[in-house]
């Protein structure tokens, strides 16, 4: 009975809620290994499995050269998290497998080699010749990519304790490392702005809030010229990029965009913003959009993220849409073909759920209005048969030019006529 109770207090305590999950078997079904780490393991939930233990080297490594360098003992790093244990483990919805001791173990560790990382990134030098991990690209690359896992990630707040207590003078704060960090990948974001400042940036759960906050800080300041409040989402539908092109609606790259999600319509032109496509990129979109999931409730909050890869999944049906916005320069390709992209895009969105408000109706509803105007739909029509080059632009006016001579022969050959 005592063991009971005691489950239902930690059950109901609201003190911290939950905030790094495991993700529901839906989204895992598409691509499990968009959520495992590959190569390192951050927090309890991947922690011991055969696949990441030899990663478990270089934290101890990475724990070393920082005890060596502030020429302290690992006495006071355990000390200060064995205080934070209680609160860190209640923000982990699943089990946790671990003894006091091993947990606490975990987060120094695991910790530590996140912040040591992060100003390795920050601060480039003579270090990373003795750094295989900054040796081998793949193994940089893959540690920055697990880095943002939903599932493996330490509450911000271990992080920001640990960034205190190993603070050299003169050294930035654990907001500007991550941002200078290249998680971000190509993604356009702001950075820091007087529209979002490093005490928002604090607020964040972990490094993938962190992300999350910095890709749509720029953006919640557009939504009023993409979405329209008094439109349901249930019957949201926008043609795809190849039907649009045929309804005389024109795309174009959007030069200079702080944000990726800052995607507009004026007259006949889609203006988007474009997006590197690169070997971990599903990896960032599907962590991203299941942060969204579980985090954010979909009557009070913009979900950026998921509208943005369900705007793009109605543009994308084949291939050839791809293309289409491959030769505007919105899609840039890193290794995959058209086809991979394609099939990419149209999974990004299975069992993603679209919430109470979403970020394009305004859009979704112009575009639409336009391209089902039928005299635009002619004049497409027209352009694409007889405007498409100039050879086909002169053949057009030579033809109307021998119809408008004869018609101006048989009207003089009726009036001749007719006067006799």
């Amino acid at each position: 009975m005592s063991r009971i109770e005691q489950e239902l207090s930690d059950l109901f305590d609201t003190s911290e809620k939950p905030s790094i999950f495991k993700i529901h078997g839906q989204l895992r079904s598409e691509n499990e290994e968009a959520y495992e780490p590959q190569v390192v393991s951050i927090g309890p939930y991947h922690h011991g499995k055969p696949k990441l233990e030899e990663m478990e080297e270089h934290k101890e490594r990475y724990f070393n050269e920082l005890l060596r360098r502030r020429g302290e003992r690992a006495e006071e790093y355990i000390i200060a998290l064995a205080d934070l244990q209680d609160q860190a483990r209640r923000c982990y919805a699943g089990k946790i497998n671990l003894t006091n001791d091993d947990f606490v173990k975990m987060l120094c560790l695991d910790g530590c080699f996140v912040i040591e990382f992060l100003r390795k990134c920050g601060y480039p030098g003579p270090h990373w010749q003795n750094d295989p991990i900054f040796q081998m690209l793949w193994l940089f690359s893959a540690t920055k990519n697990d880095l943002i896992l939903f599932e493996n990630q330490l509450p911000f707040f271990v992080l920001l304790q640990l960034f205190d207590m190993t603070k050299s003078p003169g050294e930035e704060n654990l907001i500007d490392l991550a941002i200078h960090l290249p998680l971000l990948g190509n993604f356009p974001h702001p950075g820091l702005n007087s529209h979002s400042t490093i005490r928002e940036y604090y607020k964040a759960v972990h490094l993938l809030g962190l992300m999350h906050k910095i890709l749509s800080a720029s953006f919640s300041e557009t939504l009023p010229s993409t979405m329209n409040s008094n439109r349901t989402d249930s019957n949201l539908f926008i043609k795809s990029a190849g039907e649009l092109l045929q309804s005389g609606i024109k795309f174009k790259k959007a030069e200079d965009s702080k944000s990726l999600f800052h995607i507009t319509f004026e007259n006949d032109v889609l203006e988007i913003p474009p997006l590197v496509v690169e070997d971990h990129t599903e990896s960032v979109f599907r962590n991203l959009i299941a942060y969204e999931e579980y985090m954010s409730n979909p009557t009070e909050t913009w979900r950026c993220i998921t509208d943005y890869i369900i705007f793009i999944d109605f543009l994308i049906d084949s291939p050839s849409d791809v293309e289409a916005l491959r030769r505007q320069h919105i899609i840039m390709k890193g290794l995959r073909n058209d086809e991979a992209l394609s099939t990419m895009f149209n999974k990004l969105s299975k069992h993603v759920h679209i919430g109470g408000r979403f970020c394009y109706t305004k859009i979704f509803d112009e575009v639409d209005k336009y391209s089902s105007k039928r005299e635009n739909i002619w004049r497409a029509e027209l352009q694409r048969r007889y405007f498409k080059s100039p050879s086909s632009s002169i053949s057009f006016a030579t033809t109307i030019f021998l119809v408008f001579l004869a018609i101006v022969q048989t009207t003089v050959f009726i009036l001749q006529y007719s006067s006799t």
